[in-house]
């Protein structure tokens, strides 16, 4: 484009010299034609114009070789693995023709700058990202480390701990065993002795503690438990107390959706008429525990009320007071163990509706974030059995839920709770069952509904836990 605008401007010029060179009076007319040209001028045309020619065709064949190395693509392998292509930008870097401007020369130059400060910007990127990638695979390996060696030496403690217990626990068994104390030596005692008095020395029973002073593992209590010829006496009792206390908490523990079909069995093959304050205690502290599996619980306790319904009884007793404490400790957490459990026992039909409907009246008397919260959450977990047990009571509690969110005395979190609480039941609260199909095992004909009220009189029995 510029060799052609430059052969336009020529051919404007021509015309120009030419009547430059008449108005001087240089030049003569000659030919036929008329045309009138000056020898000088005419040989200094042509020179121009073959110099001008052959410029351009070397020029031209410059850019054809500036072409062909700009497509050609440099492969580099970089030291990190990765390949980059780039274009060599050599336009106008071998010489460029005496006409070209000096801002093309700088506008080439900038761009190679450019091209430049971007591949060492890559190239440092590059390097500062492995270096970081190394030194967090370094601070990796060596807290791996320190982690093995830790974890080695508390095991290693562990083990040794252990051992040292059962080898102290032996010796301790063993001389007691043969009438001899740990610390001094004393007179053997005859062999109608006790074995549990002989791990008390002193004789007071009292200060052996729940497990009987030391872990005696199971098969030397088997041992000791045949060797005691007296079925009647404290010591045999104790043991054999420790004994089903461990295996009513090992089955309550380990029970859940899945496996209470298989435990049921084995809890009823224990003697619950002896242990129904264990089996209450249990349940209670395991519920406190875990609240996600207070259904299962519940089941489980559903289950047992039909052949036992004096535990039952206990066990919602107990509930009761235990929510009683709560409510006037304000203890937020245990209140909300409490109340979980009675939803779950009346969902079961363990407890009478009735006592739910009392729950939530004194719950929603004098109503506050907390207590609003509670009722809600009660609400969620049995308001679908109130729904077909007693329409009626269940009405009137979610009217006095729409009379304290009108009031908007309450916090906003509390009131969007109880919006909530309407929307579950606009949807005859659906996703929230009152019994699971896996924990539905009891006929509603045979279960045994305890019928209490809050304001009663409660005996928890605490003497059956001793």
């Amino acid at each position: 484009e510029r060799n052609w605008k430059r052969s336009v401007k020529r051919e404007q010029e021509k015309p120009r010299k030419r009547l430059d060179n008449d108005e001087a009076g240089d030049g003569k007319r000659s030919d036929d034609n008329g045309r009138q040209e000056n020898d000088s001028g005419n040989s200094d045309e042509e020179r121009d114009r073959k110099k001008s020619e052959k410029r351009e065709k070397e020029q031209h064949r410059k850019r054809l070789d500036d072409k062909e190395k700009d497509d050609k693509e440099i492969v580099i392998q970089g030291r990190h693995g990765r390949r980059k292509n780039e274009r060599s930008s050599r336009i106008g870097r071998q010489g460029s023709d005496s006409e070209s401007s000096g801002g093309d020369r700088r506008r080439d130059g900038e761009r190679r700058r450019r091209e430049r400060e971007r591949r060492r910007h890559r190239y440092d990127s590059d390097d500062s990202s492995d270096s970081d990638g190394r030194r967090k695979r370094h601070s990796m390996r060596r807290s791996d480390r320190r982690e093995d060696r830790t974890s080695k030496q508390t095991h290693d403690f562990e083990e040794g701990e252990i051992r040292s217990r059962k080898e102290r626990n032996e010796k301790v068994f063993e001389s007691k065993q043969d009438g001899r104390n740990v610390i001094g030596e004393e007179p053997a005692k005859p062999q109608t002795q006790s074995t549990a008095a002989n791990m008390n020395p002193g004789g007071d029973l009292s200060t052996l503690g729940r497990t009987g002073g030391v872990y005696i593992p199971p098969f030397k209590l088997a041992r000791m438990m045949k060797e005691i010829e007296d079925k009647s006496s404290v010591e045999y009792q104790r043991l054999t107390w420790d004994a089903l206390r461990k295996s009513i908490n090992g089955l309550v523990n380990k029970v859940n959706a899945i496996n209470i079909k298989n435990i049921i069995p084995e809890l009823l093959g224990e003697n619950l008429i002896r242990g129904r304050g264990l089996f209450c205690r249990s349940c209670m502290k395991s519920q406190m525990a875990s609240p996600g599996f207070t259904d299962v619980f519940a089941a489980l306790v559903a289950v047992v009320n039909t052949k036992f319904p004096e535990i039952g009884d206990l066990l919602l007793r107990r509930i009761i007071l235990q929510l009683k404490r709560a409510y006037k400790r304000n203890d937020k957490p245990q209140l909300m163990a409490a109340v979980k459990f009675i939803a779950h026992l009346v969902n079961q039909q363990v407890a009478h509706e009735l006592v739910a409907l009392e729950l939530l009246t004194i719950l929603l008397e004098q109503p506050t974030d907390d207590s609003v919260e509670v009722a809600v959450d009660f609400v969620k977990e049995c308001g679908s059995i109130l729904q077909d047990l007693c329409p009626k009571g269940l009405h009137g509690i979610f009217e006095r839920f729409r009379g304290i969110l009108h009031e908007g005395e309450i916090d906003k979190r509390v009131q969007f709770l109880i919006e909530g609480l309407f929307a579950i039941r606009k949807a005859k609260f659906q996703g929230h069952p009152a019994v699971r199909p896996e924990l539905d095992l009891v006929d509603p004909e045979d279960q045994l509904t305890h019928e209490m009220s809050l304001e009663d009189e409660i005996d928890p029995e605490t003497g059956l836990g001793i």
